[in-house]
């Protein structure tokens, strides 16, 4: 079982862009649903989002909180993914959107101590 495929940090300020590949066999995708495997939330969230903000930005402790979730689109095997992340020094904070073909399918905030 793998871990999301992710490619090069490009940077832009408090802004950071990723590409990510999904994995045939990522890891949750087993049980996650037979047949018709998606990316489940919680992945998207701390083994997607929050790491790679963590590899962003490496004096990041973990996660304490997440503010405005919403996913709007399912992630799939095989999918080619775009995070872009945006870190608001003062209020502690990381905006994530993780888009696939210029759409968007998930989002949030995530709130560090």
């Amino acid at each position: 079982m793998s871990e999301f495929d992710a490619g090069d940090i490009v940077r832009n300020g408090n802004d950071v862009t990723v590409s990510i590949h999904v994995p045939s066999d990522l890891r949750y995708l087993e049980g996650h649903f037979p047949g018709d495997p998606i990316v489940p939330g919680v992945a998207q969230v701390v083994s997607l989002a929050e790491a790679q903000a963590r590899r962003a930005w490496p004096e990041l402790p973990f996660a304490t909180g997440i503010k405005r979730l919403k996913f709007m689109e399912a992630l799939r095997p095989g999918d080619e993914l775009a995070l872009a992340l945006t870190f608001d020094r003062g209020e502690k904070r990381v905006g994530f959107a993780i888009h696939r073909d210029g759409t968007e399918c998930s989002r949030g905030t995530l709130l560090f101590p």
